[in-house]
């Protein structure tokens, strides 16, 4: 099925409203078109007979019949705009829909300004079509019809020639139409470049500043912009060079109608007011033909951009529920990796036949150097991707033969790079357990070490954190997101690094927040810190995509191995 179809199956529940529309739209176009029968009797009738009672006929018919018209032009406007807005909000939310349904590998493949373009701008096309292309399509459509109708009821004779024109006036738009449709394509996929390039300067405002990269920057957006300029350029051009080409032969058309209408009016043929009639439906035509080009040029941008909608729409997750996969019950073994091989670009491997086994309330540690694949471990377990050969299992289960929402219910996940949402304290804990009640909520604070500060707050847990929680310090983040996940109360925790980006009195507030998250739970640690990890269970170096020495801190200083060299190099 085709993009504008597609685009129309939006559009159909709303059928009625669209019809009542397109009768309006009929009417207003009826009234358009039967003001120009009024030329004749005012010539014909008013000033050449002098006939008053048509004259104060006409006086009272022209407002009542344009007062009609102005009632049916507000229903039809507010008819179209309420199901552009409906369709549109429809579109948006089946997007984000579909986008919080995508696997991890798709947010790697799209940057958020190719995704926010999608959401802001081509939706805004979109709507601003539903609105403009019934009244072009419809409106003047109608209105060509009356006035065709009105010109044969004129003069057959002339009505032919208008036929005769209007096929030759109408082919250039079908090659405008594809150079238009290509060169809207091209358009707004730079806008997406554009908008991908500011929230990378919002988001790292910091670093441009402290690196003086601000003329840097401003040179490249500026090409951006300028790329952008020139496909809107080369699209404004194909549009604008079909308007002299109708215009042009509109104008030949027209002035064969008045110089054969001429010879019949001096020949007492018809009378000037038939004439002025009929030439005034013919002048008239002209507007809502010239329309239909600009209508075009939407048109062509409307289908680009519910490709780029629906190219989303259509993506497949990645990673989603296997048919006859269960719901998980309790978690009571262990996890596990068996025989894992893993690889982000099937080329290069992360991950090397790699075993692990996590008992139980155990806490493993992983450690190594960067790039090693510790971070995949965890991915791997959460199922954000899945392994290339082996398994991930839980009791036993391959996580692939789970649905993931039971998967993921049994993890709760802290990581170094805290994503606090752009709402309250509280709100934030609760995603944890929505829910929740208050009373939980400060007490996943207090055993966060969180409960200080928040409630030092002049609006305490109604405190709004600001975009991923800028109004709050490092430490203040990490310990709302602690608190997030000793609300969830999952039995598996995964600290990725938690700890790495704090300073010291920070990271004494933040450990014993996690040491009170990890009580009586089976933890999944990645870390760089000794004071983080020295305290587990068992420890796996992770190098090159496989296991290399595995034991607790002591035995492992004991061996002078990798890990002891690690140690010396302060990289824990």
């Amino acid at each position: 099925m085709n993009n504008l179809a597609r685009l129309i199956k939006y559009v159909l529940p709303h059928r009625n409203r669209l019809i009542l529309a397109a009768f309006l739209t009929a009417l207003v176009s009826g009234i358009t078109g039967a003001t120009m029968l009024l030329i004749k009797p005012i010539i014909d009738k008013v000033f050449i007979a002098k006939d008053t009672g048509m004259l104060f006929m006409i006086l009272w018919l022209v407002p009542l019949m344009w007062f009609i018209r102005g009632i049916a032009f507000y229903g039809q406007a507010y008819l179209l705009q309420y199901v552009g807005q409906r369709v549109t909000l429809a579109l948006r939310g089946d997007l984000f829909a579909k986008l919080m349904s995508l696997s991890h590998d798709f947010y790697n493949r799209n940057s958020s300004g190719k995704i926010l373009s999608r959401m802001t701008n081509d939706l805004y096309i979109i709507q601003n079509a539903l609105l403009r292309l019934p009244l072009n399509f419809i409106g003047d459509f109608l209105t060509t019809l009356v006035l065709i109708g009105i010109i044969f009821w004129l003069n057959f004779k002339f009505a032919v020639i208008a036929f005769v024109v209007f096929p030759v006036v109408a082919l250039p738009l079908v090659d405008f139409a594809r150079r238009m449709r290509k060169a809207a394509h091209a358009g707004q996929k730079q806008m997406a470049e554009i908008y991908n390039r500011i929230q990378e300067a919002v988001t790292g405002i910091s670093v441009i500043k402290t690196f003086r990269m601000e003329e840097r920057q401003k040179a490249v957006f500026e090409k951006e912009n300028t790329e952008f300029y020139s496909h809107q350029m080369k699209f404004v051009k194909v549009d604008s060079r079909s308007s002299p080409i109708m215009e042009f032969i509109s104008a030949v058309a027209l002035t064969l109608i008045i110089w054969y209408g001429a010879m019949d009016v001096l020949k007492d043929v018809w009378t000037s007011g038939a004439f002025f009639a009929f030439l005034g439906a013919a002048m008239s035509i002209y507007k809502p033909i010239k329309n239909f080009s600009s209508a075009n040029a939407l048109l062509q941008q409307t289908v680009v951009s519910a490709g780029r909608i629906f190219e989303i729409i259509d993506e497949k997750p990645a990673i989603a529920d296997a048919p006859g996969a269960a719901d998980f019950g309790e978690f009571r073994q262990a996890v596990t990796l068996e025989d894992v091989d893993y690889y982000y670009d099937h080329k290069h491997p992360v991950l090397k036949k790699l075993n692990i086994k996590i008992s139980r309330g155990e806490k493993v540690a992983l450690v190594g150097p960067s790039g090693a694949g510790k971070t995949t471990v965890a991915h791997l377990v959460l199922r954000f991707y899945d392994a290339c050969s082996g398994r991930v299992a839980i009791d036993g289960v391959d996580v692939r033969d789970i649905t993931l929402a039971s998967l993921r219910a049994q993890m709760a996940l802290v990581t170094q790079d805290i994503i606090l949402f752009n709402d309250t304290i509280k709100n934030n804990i609760l995603c944890g357990r929505p829910g929740a009640s208050d009373e939980d909520v400060r007490e996943a604070a207090r055993r966060a070490n969180a409960a200080d500060f928040i409630e030092s707050l002049p609006d305490g847990y109604e405190t709004v954190v600001g975009e991923r929680g800028a109004l709050l310090s490092g430490g203040q983040k990490q310990r709302v997101a602690v608190a997030r996940a000793i609300l969830k109360d999952a039995p598996i925790l995964i600290l990725d690094e938690a700890t790495s980006s704090l300073d010291a009195e920070s990271e004494k507030s933040v450990a014993e927040a996690i040491e009170n998250l990890m009580a009586e739970k089976t933890v999944l640690m990645i870390a760089h810190r000794l004071a983080t990890i020295k305290n587990a269970d068992r420890i796996l170096v992770i190098d090159d995509g496989a296991v290399v020495e595995e034991g607790s801190h002591d035995e492992l200083v004991r061996r002078q191995g990798v890990y002891h060299r690690i140690c010396l190099l302060q990289l824990l």
